[in-house]
């Protein structure tokens, strides 16, 4: 029972692989050639996937145009009157290729002639592509799976760095630097003022000391 369950299990994950791994094919247009094979890959059951957007393909299956030789109502009476009737339908014929959307390097090519009459023509062509185009798959070199290119993020802005505002602290001390600089300047003044006032004074004590001595030739004057 046990191994019942793995082979089940196994049986399913083979599934999902098959369906997740089935490649994308765009039918490029060619005078309504692609309709017959759209509905040729769905009736022969070939594992791709038809995209209508060629950026998703992961292959192109281009189609030369399609050739129809018909033969005229008159040749058709003449050759069932005098040989046999066989034959006679209209001749068609086409080739396809098959190209990997990436490197745009032709994988598979195939043509194919078919005497049918009519659109059963290009029917029984689109057909017998379909079916020759699902035994090549399993031969098909393996190519990752198209994805739209993302776009890379923009930069940001490199961020400007604000200017600090100058702190209390060196406030206080620019403050404290003008108030050091004025008090030495006023000192300084201050001494000026009084060492002119000493020497006035000491000027003028010693005039009236040489006075003095005119008359006194006892007192010395420093």
């Amino acid at each position: 029972m046990k191994k019942i369950a793995v082979l089940l299990v196994l049986f399913v994950a083979s599934l999902s692989f098959t369906q997740t791994s089935r490649p994308t094919v765009y039918l490029e247009p060619q005078q309504g050639f692609e309709t017959y094979l759209a509905a040729a890959i769905s009736k022969k059951g070939v594992p791709v996937d038809v995209v209508t957007d060629k950026n998703k393909a992961i292959y192109i299956l281009r189609s030369a145009p399609v050739e129809v030789k018909s033969e005229s109502t008159g040749g058709k009476i003449a050759r069932c009157l005098f040989a046999y009737c066989a034959g006679i339908e209209d001749k068609g014929n086409v080739s396809v290729q098959l190209i990997e959307a990436s490197s745009t390097k032709m994988v598979w090519a195939y043509s194919v002639n078919k005497q049918r009459g009519g659109s059963k023509n290009q029917q029984s062509m689109a057909e017998a592509v379909a079916k020759h185009f699902k035994e090549f798959l399993p031969n098909a070199p393996v190519i990752a799976e198209v994805t739209s290119p993302v776009p890379a993020p923009a930069p940001a802005p490199a961020a400007v760095a604000p200017t600090p505002a100058p702190s209390p602290v060196a406030y206080q001390q620019q403050g404290n630097a003008h108030v050091e600089s004025a008090t030495k300047t006023t000192t300084q003044i201050l001494s000026q003022d009084n060492s002119l006032a000493d020497a006035a004074r000491k000027a003028k004590q010693h005039k009236a000391c040489v006075d003095l001595a005119k008359d006194n030739p006892s007192i010395t004057c420093n």
